[in-house]
């Protein structure tokens, strides 16, 4: 309590959940006061808050940001330690643009600056010395979300277009060259694929030829492959002629 300063930001947690913001105005000390307030004399601080919402970003949002670990818990109160404040104000410059504006504002920056890579030759790897770890998240939301509207929100493979009640479609945009073999975050690295499809992708029961056909993995012993079976050969769907690029299958099907 004696390290808060005036305009200090705080986030009000209740039940797994931010539920409220404000910055600390002025600061009281008073041993009379906490005395009549809360009948014990060593509640000496109180403060008065400002800019108060009773909105607030998700946890998953603020640990992503301050590059926690772990359970999304917090007991009593707990004050971030300055070095992580310190390096989400070289991020964002402000922790208001941080806490309100960064999510939505860094994907679409993040975005933009994957479509202007459009313009140049594919490059199959990524250089992610380049990227923080805040950074990275951001621009893996990035391109899934430029996946996903690419192909129109539908399974290349099978050409499902499901959404949840909210309207989320249900297909995910998966790498083709893969992210383990650090993988560029390039749309025409992308596919997007059901997760049933999106599964047997990353599980190798299928793949995609160069001639942008299904080729599912022979192994007639296991009951998934006769669920498989009829797609070997079937086109896949693609929203033009560079995406998904030539250069990231065949890389694919050189691993």
């Amino acid at each position: 309590m004696d390290r808060l300063e005036s305009g200090d930001w705080i986030l009000f947690y209740h039940s797994g959940e931010f539920i409220a913001t404000g910055s600390v105005g002025r600061i009281f000390e008073s041993s009379t006061v906490g005395e009549w307030l809360w009948d014990n004399p060593e509640s000496s601080f109180i403060f008065t808050i400002e800019n108060y919402e009773d909105t607030a970003p998700s946890i998953e949002h603020v640990w992503d940001i301050l590059e926690y670990d772990g359970r999304q818990v917090v007991n009593g109160f707990e004050r971030v330690r300055d070095d992580r404040v310190q390096r989400v104000l070289t991020e964002y410059g402000s922790l208001e643009t941080a806490l309100f504006d960064a999510d939505r504002t860094q994907i679409e920056r993040e975005k933009s600056a994957l479509e202007a890579a459009l313009e140049s030759e594919p490059q199959l790897t990524e250089n992610t010395a380049d990227y923080t770890t805040i950074r990275q998240r951001t621009r893996d939301r990035a391109f899934r979300e430029l996946v996903v509207e690419a192909y129109d929100e539908t399974c290349a493979v099978c050409g499902a277009s499901r959404h949840s009640p909210d309207g989320t479609p249900e297909v995910e945009a998966a790498h083709i060259y893969s992210r383990s073999e650090n993988g560029r975050d390039d749309v025409r690295n992308g596919i997007a694929l059901c997760r049933l499809h999106h599964w047997a992708f990353d599980t190798g029961w299928i793949e995609i030829t160069t001639d942008y056909t299904v080729s599912v993995f022979i192994n007639p012993d296991r009951e998934e492959y006769h669920e498989f079976e009829q797609l070997d050969g079937q086109q896949i769907r693609r929203p033009n002629s560079q995406i998904p690029h030539p250069d990231y299958i065949a890389a694919r099907r050189q691993l």
